[in-house]
Formats: C-alpha cells, structure tokens, sequence
C-alpha cells in the first residue's frame, strides 16, 4: 500500500486551519480506580480536571443519540449496544482529564453499568476485545524518550504494576508461545526495532493495561522522526498553528 500523496500545492483543508491538534484521547473503563492507578501513579500523568455524576436527556443525546437510534433497529436493548441510561441517572457518568504534557487522556466511567445486562457486566464485558485486529477499535500511545531501554522499560512497566496490585497489566513478546505458562517463563523480547523505508528508527511494543485495553509504548528515532517533524513543519505552516516535536 502506498502512503497517501497530499495536493502538491499545500493548499489549506476545508477545516485544518479551525484546529490546533488533537486535544484529547478518551477511554470507557469498567474500574476507574484501577485506571487512575495506572495513569498516574505508574505513567505518570497529572489529574487536569474531573466531575462526578453526569447525567440527564441532554447529555445522553450529546453522547449517545445515534447510537440509541442504531439500537432501535437491532433486536436486542439499548444496554446490550453498549448504551448506558444517562437519561434518568441510572447510568450516570464519572470522568476524569489527565495531562500527558503533549496530549490529554479522558477517562469515562458509567456508574451502575456494572448490574446485570448493562455494558460493564461480567458476562458481557469479558466478550468485549480491544485486539487492533477488529475495525474501529482503538488503542493508545505513549512517547518513549529515545535514550530509554525498551526491555528495561517494558519489564518496570509490569513489575510496578503489579506492585500496586494491577496484575492484569501484560505485555506481547515477539517469541512463539503456546501457552500462558509458557508465555510466563520466555524470555523477555518485547520490542521491535527494525523497521525499513519511513519507518527506520520506530520501535514499539504492545501491551494490554489494568482493564484490558490496548496500549503501545513507542520510541520515534532518526528517519522516522525526521519525518514526524518534516509532517509536523506542513501542518504547522498550513494551519497557522507552533507545535514543536519533544525533546529527548
């Protein structure tokens, strides 16, 4: 697949100039306690701003109109689709902001969707994938400075986790394994560093966090970060805007 080749002339998009870059990336979490654990305490984030029990038919259309609409033409109920009751307070909406210097992470959490047949309970839960393999799922990324040893960062990562008491916290590596116990006694081979063409000096590696979801830790190094920053210049001259790569 080729990269995608924009206007040669650099003209401005409809609505770049309107933007300043993406603000946030948010994440639904079953357990925000365990979240704010790991966000914080382990990665290292600052708590920006928060708010408790969000609710009402306002915020329920804000978040969740058309997605109730889809449910309407299914067979099954709202909750079934993942739509929480905002709308009476049954459901009522936790979230919490936490600043990661060149980004924000939004943490929502659904207080009473943990009951029976609402979108965090066990038996439905446990259904849910965060594998990249499925369409539309996400994950999220975090900017290892470029003089930090991925090995000795990935194995800190799962032994002060579980210090703190997240034992779910895992992390891919590159051997063949055929089982869990397996997976326990192999050698400690996270990251991938070799890539060719645009992507030399990119390595990364993957790893599920305290609710399951899907993380990448990754370091952005000589051709790969050359161009990040040529693309960053482009964005920054066509849309009037000053964002600088980070240091380290």
């Amino acid at each position: 697949m080729e990269l995608y080749s924009p206007d040669t002339n650099e003209s401005p998009s409809a609505l770049g100039h309107m933007l300043q870059g993406i603000q946030h990336f948010g994440m639904t979490t079953p357990d925000l306690k365990k979240s704010l654990t790991f966000y914080i305490d382990i990665l290292g984030g600052r708590l920006a701003v928060g708010g408790d029990g969000f609710y009402g038919s306002e915020m329920h259309n804000l978040l969740f109109q058309l997605d109730e609409m889809n449910s309407k033409d299914g067979e099954h109920s709202p909750e079934y689709y993942g739509v929480p009751d905002l709308r009476s307070g049954k459901d009522n909406l936790d979230v919490r902001f936490i600043q990661f210097g060149n980004t924000n992470l939004e943490l929502l959490h659904f207080r009473g969707a943990e009951a029976e047949g609402g979108p965090y309970a066990p038996n439905i839960f446990k259904s849910i994938t965060s594998c990249v393999g499925f369409g539309n799922v996400p994950h999220l990324s975090f900017h290892v400075k470029s003089d930090v040893d991925m090995t000795e960062f990935a194995n800190k990562l799962v032994e002060e986790s579980h210090k703190k008491g997240l034992t779910e916290v895992a992390i891919n590596r590159k051997i063949d394994v055929e089982s869990r116990d397996d997976l326990d006694k192999a050698p400690a081979s996270y990251a991938m560093t070799e890539f060719p063409g645009s992507f030399e000096g990119w390595a990364l590696i993957y790893a599920k966090g305290p609710n399951g979801e899907q993380l990448e830790f990754n370091q952005v190094r000589s051709v790969c970060r050359e161009n990040f920053i040529k693309a960053m210049e482009q964005y920054n001259k066509l849309n009037k805007t000053a964002h600088t790569w980070p240091q380290g």
